[in-house]
């Protein structure tokens, strides 16, 4: 069976040999009549546009198009005194182009170089002038909007996630970001409501996924990688200390209420954890336990 492209060549070319045909009963007319008439002109035209339909239609990549998109941040309060320092550098970070990207996952389109997952796009930064009267302002700890555009093409299909890097020195409050007049999905809205560290500090980038709900099994394919991902960094492996800016969601016994060390008669006993009293629980932080 013929494919689409082959019987639109077809057509086209049924086209060109027809015009041709309708061409020379003129010539030869102008020719008996003594017009003058630039008849190969005309034929030389139809076939170029003939010749640039087939180059589209066969050759012919899709110009990408622009997705325009709006974030809004929450930044750190200016009453503290180390994220005032940063916010300084901030400013200077964004001066030298080093900012916060976007980069969106393709819902629809699967790349098997990235382990079958979602098609990434090419990275976009937030688009705000800075100017020196902006200084003051921006570290105020008030909602911030900022644009952003991405580049977009049929064959990456409908966004379903966003990667979010932070290259800044200190971490803002991400709060939405919406997608405006995506082609065939209209208007895309991520509800994020977290604090984005320091890229440097994370072991998989920030992620977000679309607020589209899906039951397990009607996730997109190329989603569920990166839901899996986000799940393993959420469970964590129960052994890391963790830190400031860790999203790990675990339990452990209140084994920590006593000071041993110190003196044997603060020891406590261990809350919890039995399997007559498994609680209560408390959140898992993974310090240390007592030499004693």
């Amino acid at each position: 069976m013929a494919s689409p492209n082959h019987n639109k060549l077809l057509c086209v070319l049924v086209l060109v040999v027809s015009c041709m045909l309708a061409v020379a009963p003129m010539a030869t007319a102008a020719r008996c009549s003594g017009i003058v008439c630039d008849l190969h002109g005309i034929v030389d035209g139809v076939i170029t546009t003939a010749g640039n339909v087939v180059n589209g239609i066969i050759g012919g990549k899709n110009e990408p198009q622009k997705i325009k998109g709006t974030v809004v941040l929450t930044k750190k309060n200016f009453l503290d005194f180390n994220a005032l320092a940063s916010s300084a550098m901030d400013n200077v970070y964004e001066l030298l182009g080093q900012k916060v990207t976007l980069q969106l996952i393709s819902a629809d389109t699967a790349d098997p170089a990235n382990g079958n997952g979602g098609k990434l796009g090419k990275a976009a930064s937030l688009e705000k002038t800075w100017n020196p009267t902006s200084l003051l302002t921006s570290l105020l700890a008030s909602d911030s909007t900022y644009g952003v555009s991405f580049e977009w093409d049929e064959g990456f299909g409908t966004p379903g996630a966003i990667i979010v890097r932070n290259n800044q020195a200190s971490e803002f409050y991400l709060k939405t970001i919406t997608l405006e007049d995506v082609p065939g999905a209209g208007r895309i809205h991520f509800v994020c409501n977290s604090w984005i560290y320091p890229d440097n500090q994370y072991k998989k980038p920030r992620i977000f996924f679309s607020n589209k709900l899906y039951l397990p099994h009607e996730m997109p394919a190329p989603l569920r990688k990166y839901r899996q991902e986000e799940l393993e960094v959420l469970r964590g492996d129960g052994k890391t200390q963790l830190k400031t800016g860790d999203r790990v969601y675990d339990y452990a016994t209140y084994n920590d209420l006593g000071n041993p060390d110190s003196n044997p008669g603060l020891a406590r006993p261990i809350l919890g954890g039995s399997v007559e009293h498994p609680y209560p629980r408390r959140g898992r932080t993974s310090r240390p336990p007592s030499r004693s």
